[in-house]
């Protein structure tokens, strides 16, 4: 049975060249997360100082072997809590309009 996780992710005070460099594949692997339903959510803090990520996973280190595929992962603190729950929107199509 999997459980939901959240991950804080604490990025550096100051991002360097080769940090910034890694930040579109960074986005194409949370993309890729995404479609297969693995990362739930994303976000990042106006002051982009942490990234939460809230994970479907069997336990936490089915987590970190997650995190640690983050291209970012070197430059970055982490910590890892369980969840009891996890409530989302359901994100449905609109209904269609048959004319």
């Amino acid at each position: 049975m999997h459980n939901t996780f959240l991950a804080q992710i604490i990025l550096p005070d100051e991002f360097n060249a080769t940090f910034y460099e890694l930040i579109p594949k960074q986005r194409l692997l949370i993309n890729d997360l995404l479609n297969k339903r693995i990362v739930l959510s994303y976000s990042l803090d106006m002051e982009r100082k942490n990234v939460w990520v809230f994970i479907d996973a069997m336990d936490e280190n089915a987590v970190m072997d997650i995190l640690s595929t983050f291209p970012i992962i070197k430059y970055v603190r982490v910590s890892i809590h369980e969840l009891a729950f996890h409530h989302t929107v359901q994100v449905s199509l609109p209904d269609l309009i048959m004319n």
